[in-house]
């Protein structure tokens, strides 16, 4: 009982936290990087897709924290879910990712993609010719196999994240091995993403590592000081290609490496 309330009260916060800096996020600002630093993983771009009817003030903590580990090239991108479909928002995304990669001369970028940001990323990777063009593909309380929480919102969006929809049928049933190294994290306090297990990318094809933050709430996960060094530790310290190495070869060689941070996570196999 006692971790259910501070669960919610944690949850809470985390929504009033993200309500104040709201305004913050509302424009687009222009399109420029850093000088690069000579670090190939901190010089590598990386693409932030907020989730459903937030913008990008979602990301002021991580950014805080990718700029304080030396990332030069860090992008984030608005869009209204309201007028736009996953197709339509996926469209906007590749045409950010095709200015970033023509801004910074890089082949590749990192996604990391909250909640219905994650759902985007993967429809820009399986459908929009994203698998040439991604590196390494992080999602944060996005529901992979749809939410009963979408019953309740309006528009097609919410439609497309409801279980069974056509979005997500074709997603998880149409998707083909690539060298995207995918990781999913996911919380069992999260009221949005019903069941929380819908949370997990469970598809065989993605190869992905599920990552369990006990305790952890939807908008939480954007302001969890444990989840963004697991983030920044995923872009830091990438592991074997996805389609060359299995899940458990590939955690095996990195905790035999001696990566701290990871052994202590709850990695569900």
């Amino acid at each position: 009982m006692r971790s259910v309330v501070r669960a919610t009260v944690r949850e809470a916060v985390s929504v009033a936290r993200c309500a104040v800096v709201y305004p913050q996020g509302m424009l687009d600002v222009s399109l420029r990087t850093g000088t690069p630093c000579g670090d190939e993983n901190r010089d590598h771009p990386v693409v932030l897709i907020h989730g459903y009817g937030h913008n990008a003030s979602a990301w002021m903590m991580l950014k805080a924290a990718l700029r304080h580990n030396g990332f030069t090239s860090i992008h984030t991108m608005n869009y209204n879910p309201w007028f736009d479909d996953v197709p339509k928002i996926s469209a906007k995304l590749s045409e950010r990712v095709e200015m970033v990669r023509e801004l910074t001369g890089t082949d590749k970028v990192h996604l990391v993609g909250h909640s219905l940001g994650g759902i985007v990323s993967r429809w820009y990777v399986q459908e929009d010719g994203g698998d040439g063009t991604v590196s390494t593909a992080i999602t944060l309380a996005s529901p992979h196999a749809g939410t009963l929480a979408a019953f309740a919102g309006p528009g097609r969006t919410a439609r497309e994240l409801r279980p069974g929809s056509w979005v997500m049928r074709r997603l998880n049933d149409l998707a083909t091995p690539s060298d995207v190294r995918w990781v999913s994290f996911y919380g069992d306090s999260d009221a949005l993403v019903q069941p929380t297990r819908s949370g997990r990318l469970e598809v065989p094809a993605l190869n992905a590592r599920n990552v369990l933050i006990p305790g952890m709430g939807h908008l939480g996960m954007l302001l969890s000081g444990d989840v963004v060094n697991q983030v920044i530790d995923e872009l830091l310290n990438p592991p074997a290609a996805a389609t060359s190495l299995p899940m458990f070869a590939r955690w095996s060689k990195q905790a035999r490496a001696g990566a701290p941070a990871r052994a202590a996570r709850q990695v569900a196999s």
